[in-house]
């Protein structure tokens, strides 16, 4: 199989999305409003989430409080990610048009499914990385530490060479996680360098806005969730990037595998 021209891919991403700019944002502007209210609520009812203090002795397991919370809500986002990502596959590989509002429907939820699994199998390295930098360095924070930037590398590949399975979600059709791996074999970097050029400007400017509002907006209530509607915007735009890329090279790598047409006369 010829190696897949990333950098091409990249570049078509950004043109699909800026194309359909409009549209997209019409399709998700209701969930993302929905959503950062519900967040908005939350975070004034349930407050600050309490860590528990690792020293203190506790004979019984619990979560954190305002941890449930956290949880529900992290859950409703990735049903309005899986549906605007069931979107964008469907968008680019189908040519369907981008529905006014993104529904939540059957799809949707066994999208997420197949991406909560493929996040799950990510971990498997992380896990990994995580034991061994806490075997060499002795334990503590700085062994964690050593490992965050490998283990964020491994799960972004573990997550491009499972990614067929998303696509082939979308479109309802078949793919098991062992047919996936195969169909990526020896693209696995270069899926992982188109991903990182892909999200690297979104992550610095989120970065640098979220440096830049800080708690600066703190004593102003309706500025003061500024912060969590950047942090909201830049999950639904990175969902909504990986979405069009996977479906591209997913597009590509299939392509070795589809009948010619006939030439006879």
């Amino acid at each position: 199989m010829q190696p897949l021209a990333v950098h091409d891919i990249v570049r078509e991403c950004w043109t699909f999305l800026l194309d359909r700019r409009q549209a997209l944002t019409q399709a998700c502007s209701l969930w993302f409003v929905l959503l950062l209210l519900v967040a908005v609520v939350a975070r004034g009812m349930i407050g600050p989430i309490d860590l528990p203090d690792p020293e203190a002795a506790s004979d019984t397991i619990a979560l954190p409080s305002g941890m449930g919370g956290l949880i529900i809500l992290k859950l409703a986002e990735a049903l309005v990610l899986a549906a605007a990502s069931v979107a964008l596959h469907r968008s680019v590989l189908l040519d369907e048009p981008l529905p006014p509002v993104l529904p939540i429907d059957a799809r949707s939820v066994r999208y997420a499914f197949r991406m909560v699994g493929v996040l799950l199998a990510s971990m498997l390295p992380v896990m990994l990385i995580v034991l061994v930098a806490l075997i060499l360095g002795g334990g503590g924070v700085a062994s964690i530490q050593l490992a965050i930037l490998p283990s964020m590398i491994a799960m972004l590949l573990v997550i491009c060479r499972l990614h067929p399975v998303l696509p082939a979600t979308a479109l309802d059709l078949k793919g098991s996680f062992a047919q996936a791996w195969e169909r990526t074999r020896s693209q696995g970097f270069r899926l992982l360098l188109g991903a990182v050029i892909l999200l690297a400007p979104v992550m610095i400017a989120s970065t640098l806005l979220l440096l830049v509002l800080g708690d600066g907006f703190a004593g102003v209530p309706i500025l003061q969730n500024l912060p969590q509607a950047v942090a909201l915007l830049t999950d639904l735009l990175e969902a909504c990037l990986l979405a069009i890329y996977f479906s591209l090279t997913w597009r590509r790598l299939s392509q070795p595998e589809q009948p010619l047409a006939s030439t006879s006369a």
